[in-house]
């Protein structure tokens, strides 16, 4: 993609950062400056994070947990077959089976149930005489199952960070963030499994085990980095302790995956848990059923979590070839699109990969996208959105028109059920909506945080960025630019030359570079360029050098 690149906007620095500032590069003092960081968020840890019963629900439902496993009663947690609700299931088994509690899991089939808490769900939960259901990263819709249970004797806890609809479920409690009317404090944008650790930080200090195996901190930073919310608040202290974890203690299950996926694990980078563990973790609910996933984070013994570890990684290869070819078909289709929502469906396409598709699409076209897939006269579909254009609100709209069968999500990025009969009022209706709300979606930026040259990209500016870390959403990797260098060398590398490999060269110093996705773009190599990109060590077959992860290239010139 092409992008409009801008100077990152600066916020205001309100602290004395002279004691901090001394030990970094002159770089990246700049970027702490114009960033506005101060000293705790750049020192904090968990002896800052909030206190468990600030967010509101917390402490009922701590109660009402500590109290079902005081009288050995049956307790049951509903998940989610994303990364965030199958590492909050997992989180939730492990801590209430160290204190003691009688506990089973339920993940919905993808394919079979679909998302959140269905008639299954509350079968699964009565028939093995559950007093208490859990339920993470789901539940804020399911206002009937909810009743169900509630009518059975069965107390229903909900725990999750989705949007409600217009009727709350009436459970015996909700957490839920996205209630709250404290829209900036630090927990307001927890993921799924940040919402429960909370829950389970009370029900340890409830059960006078207040520091239980510190709460599985690599288990809460993988679901926290894989759903993308904002990595500020608490958010970022569970992910900095969760990344401590991983490299010097990670759990059994995890050392497994991080060895398949070919990732020394004393190195794990949040980079490394997106593109590593996220997809291999998320591919066993896309293609077979997620329960295979939480196998592998509760076991304990090598040689299974090593044959649990090889069967998610078989399953993340037939996610890739799945994805190809919708990716592929769904491109072909949408080429030429001229809406401001591009919308496509198929028979063909594996129902469990859409999303993965859409988000790529998304970005390529710089346009929401959704697509669908038919199970004979029912389709299911994913739609991720863009800066300037939410999925979310559209598709709310569709639901209340009874143009869908079910829907959920986050602002950019949803899922729905359609029936066929409904889907060409449905397409109509979403695509003039989104022509009404924006006359066109404007060019993405490219936040540019400061210039580099060839010589200042070394191992003392990595060191000096890690101060920085973990990088995400609200606190993006830092985007650097070269200007005015020559490639000297380039080839299209990878499955079907899909990524630039390209090395540059500025007053005698030769740095790579590799641009994923952007193996097209070799026609545009022959002349100076200025390059837009982040910076990373190169491990791959142990280079142990500094590589450049080009973003964006344009012919060279002399303004930003």
């Amino acid at each position: 993609m092409k992008y409009k690149w801008l100077p990152r906007p600066e916020k205001t620095q309100t602290k004395n950062l002279q004691e901090i500032l001394t030990e970094l590069s002159e770089p990246v003092k700049k970027i702490i400056l114009r960033r506005g960081f101060d000293t705790e968020f750049l020192e904090s840890d968990f002896t800052s994070l909030s206190a468990w019963d600030a967010l509101p629900g917390a402490l009922q439902a701590s109660e009402i947990l500590a109290e079902a496993i005081q009288k050995k009663q049956k307790i049951i947690v509903h998940g989610d077959f994303d990364a965030d609700g199958v590492t909050s299931t997992a989180l939730v088994v492990r801590v209430i089976r160290a204190l003691g509690g009688d506990i089973d899991f339920h993940i919905p089939d993808r394919f079979t149930e679909g998302y959140g808490l269905t008639e299954t769900g509350v079968n699964k939960c009565l028939s093995i005489n559950a007093s208490v259901l859990l339920t993470v990263d789901c539940g804020i819709t399911a206002n009937k199952e909810v009743s169900l249970l509630q009518d059975a004797g069965v107390k229903v806890i909900i725990t999750d960070h989705h949007l409600p609809s217009e009727k709350l479920p009436e459970a015996a409690v909700i957490v839920n963030p996205v209630l709250s009317t404290h829209a900036e404090a630090p927990w307001s944008h927890l993921a799924g499994v940040g919402v429960v650790y909370f829950v389970l930080r009370g029900l340890c200090s409830k059960m006078g085990k207040p520091d239980l195996s510190e709460l599985e901190p690599d288990i809460v930073a993988i679901g926290t980095i894989c759903d993308m919310v904002s990595l500020t608040g608490d958010n970022r202290i569970l992910v900095k302790e969760g990344l401590r974890s991983l490299r010097t203690k990670p759990s059994t299950g995890l050392k497994a995956l991080l060895r398949k996926a070919n990732i020394e694990y004393s190195k794990t980078t949040p980079r490394d848990i997106g593109f590593g563990i996220g997809p291999r973790i998320n591919s066993a609910g896309r293609i077979a059923h997620a329960d295979l996933s939480v196998k592998l984070l509760l076991e304990d013994e090598t040689r299974f979590a090593e044959e649990l570890a090889l069967k998610l990684d078989n399953a993340n290869k037939e996610r890739r070839n799945l994805d190809s070819l919708v990716y592929s078909e769904a491109e072909k289709l949408l080429r030429n699109n001229n809406t401001l929502f591009a919308i496509a469906d198929s028979s063909d396409w594996h129902a469990g990969v859409l999303g993965i598709s859409a988000s790529r699409l998304s970005r390529e076209l710089g346009k929401p996208v959704l697509l669908v897939s038919w199970n004979d006269d029912i389709g299911k579909g994913s739609a991720r959105g863009v800066p300037g254009m939410p999925v979310y609100s559209i598709l709310s709209e569709a639901l209340a028109k009874g143009l869908l069968l079910r829907f959920g999500g986050h602002a950019q990025a949803t899922g729905l059920t359609v029936k066929r009969e409904h889907f060409a009022a449905f397409r109509s209706f979403v695509e003039e909506e989104a022509e009404k709300r924006c006359t066109e979606i404007p060019r993405p930026v490219l936040f540019v945080d400061g210039r580099l040259t060839a010589e200042n990209c070394d191992f003392t500016i990595l060191k000096s960025l890690k101060r920085l870390e973990p990088f995400g959403t609200d606190n993006p990797e830092p985007v650097w630019i070269m200007r005015n260098i020559y490639p000297v060398s380039f080839r299209s590398v990878g499955a079907d030359g899909r990524h630039l490999q390209v090395s540059f060269q500025e007053n005698g110093v030769t740095l790579r570079g590799i641009g994923f996705g952007m193996g097209h773009r070799t026609s545009e190599l022959n002349r100076k360029l200025d390059v837009a990109f982040t910076l990373s060590e190169d491990t791959f077959r142990a280079n142990n050098t500094v590589q450049m992860i080009i973003l964006d290239i344009k012919p060279a010139a002399r303004k930003l």
